[in-house]
């Protein structure tokens, strides 16, 4: 059932000239606002023009600092005019956060739809990859899911509530980073980080730790890779998922790996190997799902090869291409360019130009940056033996994929 947008974010899109005259009614620039909140001078600017609303965690610091309630902060945005004294509650008497959007409670089937919301994202972005998916669930996050924090709830359900809304958030910031737009990936991650801390959840903590490290990786800073994964462990290890531990060690075996300490990298692929095969009963965490069955193994492969531990890496890449069939598409993309990656430092070239041809086909469609740099990766190892003919046909493939994402 499609969830109407309450009428108020009409006011979106126009000046907040009241929230602008108490700003600088108290002297405060757009800069100082910035500062003192954490946010971008920008995002400041966009509140102010009405392009966008303060987040529902950052409305009790704004108002704070504009030396208002959080009720007056609500009409300075919307430009509304309260009741003198009275501050809108709902029927059982509960203070809504929202007064106007607030026309009911927020329910179980609400918190039901964003999580099912999730799950329709997930497996558009493990099919296409998360350039399509961005902006899609940027508008769901922006229409549906931030009004509906701004309702009343009963508080256990208003934790649940901001768990779900997190993992949504988390999402979006998977698929930003995943479209190649890191700072927009940061900022969903922080938003993440702050419901997850109001819905008082140290596994989903845990979590979005492993998505900044992941995304650390990313842009070369094994330091920050290891400050998100092992302090993580660190403190909160005996806590989380085991499934989540083992993507924690393996996380930093790779940074390790890349930086060159063996010692330490072989400990945590020890650790992760140990974890799994424990098997605890665990606390539940449904966005490890994309810990499937050979993934381990993928990220062991991947550090071993990093070593130059080619014969070990088989091993486990070998594994990995077993249980392909049992991952998504996504996933049979990453394994397959791994087990080309493999095969050329072994120079087994045929087998691994077919393993790259078969990472093709499974990444027809996608529309990805690290399907692409995965692709890109494949194709540099293989470039010195382009005048093989099995060869030279993969990579003339690949190039069309490269030079037209979703080809």
């Amino acid at each position: 059932m499609r969830q109407e947008i309450p009428k108020r974010r009409q006011a979106v899109g126009n000046r907040r000239e009241a929230l602008i005259r108490r700003r600088r009614s108290l002297s405060l620039s757009q800069e100082l606002v910035a500062e003192r909140l954490g946010v971008e001078r920008s995002t400041v600017s966009r509140w102010e023009r009405g392009e966008n609303d303060p987040q529902p965690w950052i409305r009790g610091g704004l108002a704070k600092l504009l030396k208002i309630s959080p009720e007056q902060l609500e009409h300075l945005l919307f430009d509304q005019q309260p009741e003198p004294g009275k501050a809108p509650a709902m029927p059982n008497g509960r203070v809504s956060l929202d007064p106007i959007t607030a026309t009911r409670a927020a329910t179980k089937e609400d918190l039901f739809r964003i999580e099912q919301t999730r799950a329709h994202f997930q497996e558009m972005y493990r099919r296409v990859g998360g350039v399509p998916t961005l902006p899609r669930i940027n508008a769901v996050l922006d229409q549906r899911v931030a009004p509906m924090l701004r309702t009343a709830y009963e508080n256990n359900l208003g934790r649940q509530l901001f768990r779900a809304a997190g993992s949504l958030t988390a999402f979006a910031g998977i698929c930003a980073y995943d479209a190649d737009q890191q700072m927009a990936a940061t900022s969903r991650f922080a938003e993440a980080l702050s419901l997850a801390r109001a819905a008082a959840d140290l596994q989903f903590e845990g979590y979005l730790h492993a998505l900044l490290a992941n995304q650390a990786m990313h842009l070369g800073d094994m330091a920050q890779v290891l400050d998100h994964t092992e302090n993580v462990l660190d403190t909160l290890g005996l806590q989380l998922n085991s499934a989540l531990v083992c993507d924690l060690h393996t996380l930093a075996a790779k940074a390790h790996a890349r930086s060159g300490s063996v010692s330490a990298c072989h400990r945590h692929l020890r650790a992760a190997e140990a974890t799994a095969d424990a098997n605890p009963d665990d606390p539940p965490l449904p966005e490890v799902s994309y810990m499937s069955a050979g993934l381990i193994q993928l990220q062991t492969a991947e550090a071993l090869r990093r070593l130059g531990d080619t014969t070990a890496a088989r091993t486990y890449v070998d594994e990995t291409i077993r249980t392909s069939p049992h991952t998504h598409l996504r996933g049979r993309v990453h394994r397959w360019a791994g087990y080309a990656l493999v095969l050329t430092a072994q120079g087994e070239i045929d087998r691994a130009a077919h393993a790259a041809a078969t990472m093709l086909d499974h990444a027809v469609g996608m529309e990805s940056g690290r399907l692409h740099d995965r692709l890109t990766s494949v194709v540099k190892a293989l470039q010195p033996y382009s005048t093989e003919p099995s060869v030279a046909s993969t990579l003339e493939r690949a190039h069309v994929q490269l030079a037209e994402p979703g080809a």
